[in-house]
């Protein structure tokens, strides 16, 4: 019975600590005027083609297979992952990897005028390496990846988010 009583404050104390940490449940990005018939044109395709593509569909957008007359075109030439080793041990051993990740992207609209100018977004994630766990990088290499690449779609979903919302300005007719 005390239980019943509590549980409101519970929740309620609950819900003002996730207001106060700052957290949010992800939302669907507004689309800058002119992607909402969209073609990817990914350097490789696979997982930040399939994440993006569903990312944008969650945003109204309508991705479709191949460009053309009234299609927009979010092009990215470069999307590659990089692994480096950052710190060896006394016995010239890795203890130390980063996995970065850079993707270049430009939005053209499907009138042809640029929608997004060609840019560049980077992160990276680096982790400690034990030696004797020689096998674990591998999965360890690509739970990074995928983390990366759930990140990258968010950040390139920022960016034309903020471009929704604050356009360039357009120049005067000559």
């Amino acid at each position: 019975m005390r239980l019943r009583r509590s549980a409101p404050l519970l929740i309620a104390t609950l819900a003002l600590l996730l207001a106060g940490c700052g957290f949010h449940l992800r939302r669907s990005a507004a689309l800058p005027a002119g992607m909402q018939t969209l073609h990817l044109d990914i350097a490789g395709g696979g997982s930040l083609q399939r994440q993006l593509t569903r990312a944008l569909q969650l945003s109204g957008a309508t991705v479709v297979e191949h460009g053309g007359n009234g299609v927009a075109t979010l092009r990215a030439p470069v999307a590659k992952f990089s692994t480096n080793a950052l710190t060896l041990t006394g016995f010239a051993r890795v203890s130390e990897y980063s996995v970065r990740y850079r993707v270049e992207f430009e939005v053209v609209g499907a009138a042809g005028q640029v929608i997004a100018p060609l840019q560049t977004i980077e992160m990276g994630h680096e982790f400690t390496f034990d030696s004797t766990q020689a096998i674990g990088i591998a999965g360890e290499v690509d739970a990074i990846q995928r983390s990366l690449t759930g990140d990258m779609v968010q950040a390139i979903l920022r960016r034309l988010d903020a471009l929704a919302k604050h356009p360039p300005p357009q120049p005067a007719p000559g």
